[in-house]
């Protein structure tokens, strides 16, 4: 964002985090006016304590989209996740993420994407390679454990995923969680750091991927709309974790080397794919380095 709107930035952040939430939603109960109630300028307009004008302009600054252009490429996004899946039919992911009917999907996806959505099932929309590494390089050894509910503090990040594992993001995001914590009397006996990494870089450009830097705190707060730093209640849901050892660079091919490893009773679920830190690099060398990956799952 430039210089002179950062005082917005904290109201953005609730805005792209009801974005956030509203597009990872199951809509095919609702009425595709019910979701464009939710997303419409005037709500969002409301929830920031901006008017109209300014919502666009600040939004367009910091993200460098306009905001229905923004909330129309996720969920298009969301679309090819689900159908790189194979578990959905066109009707059925037309619903899951609002749209009145399936014409209106499929037009909508060819002229984002410049391809049908059954040449993306077939294919990739990858912006970038992954280096080549042996899976027998990882261990794929996995635990079923399940998240009941668990309250955050976060702040998010828009930008390439290379960034979230430098010392430097450390220092901006999970030392100033801790520290708001501990003034704010919100510590628990003992603190978790995880990241909730929204996008899977094989379709979203690196530039626009969506992370949030959270911490475990002792009981669920509010969020304040001036604060950067928000709140949230990670819901209840089952995972398959795997723990991988060594650099943050070798996480993208990690999470290529888990997912066809998954176990055969369970389906990948939709909800947040989680990162959780068991240390850092600024204690830990590279190869010492522990991250649990949990991949939400769901009984076939």
């Amino acid at each position: 964002m430039a210089a002179k709107n950062e005082p917005y930035r904290p109201q953005i952040d609730a805005v792209l985090h009801r974005i956030n939430l509203i597009v990872e939603q199951d809509w095919s109960f609702e009425s595709p006016d019910v979701f464009n109630r939710q997303v419409s300028v005037n709500e969002l307009a409301r929830l920031s304590a901006m008017s109209v004008r300014n919502l666009h302009i600040v939004f367009k600054a910091y993200t460098g989209e306009h905001l229905h252009q923004y909330i129309n490429r996720l969920r298009l996004e969301r679309a090819v996740g689900m159908l790189q899946s194979g578990y959905y039919t066109n009707e059925r992911i037309a619903g899951y993420i609002g749209f009145a009917n399936v014409t209106a999907f499929y037009n909508a996806f060819k002229k984002y994407f410049g391809v049908t959505p059954a040449r993306a099932k077939r294919g990739t929309l990858a912006f970038g390679a992954t280096p080549a590494v042996l899976m027998h390089a990882f261990n794929l050894a996995y635990s079923i454990r399940e998240i009941h509910e668990k309250p955050l503090l976060f702040l998010s990040h828009i930008g390439d995923y290379k960034f979230t594992n430098t010392s430097a993001f450390e220092t901006t995001t999970w030392d100033a969680l801790y520290e708001y914590a501990n003034c704010h009397n919100l510590l628990p006996e003992e603190e978790e750091y995880w990241g909730i990494c929204y996008d899977d870089t094989g379709i979203t450009q690196p530039d626009k991927c969506r992370f949030y830097a959270c911490m475990t705190v002792n009981t669920p707060v509010e969020s304040r709309l001036k604060s950067r730093i928000k709140s949230m209640i990670l819901p209840r849901q089952l995972y398959a974790v795997f723990c991988h050892k060594g650099s943050y660079t070798l996480l993208d091919t990690f999470y290529d080397a888990i997912l066809k490893n998954l176990p055969q009773e369970y389906l990948l679920g939709e909800g947040f794919i989680l990162e959780r830190y068991l240390n850092s690099p600024a204690v830990a060398p590279e190869e010492e380095l522990l991250t649990e990956v949990w991949l939400p799952i769901v009984t076939r």
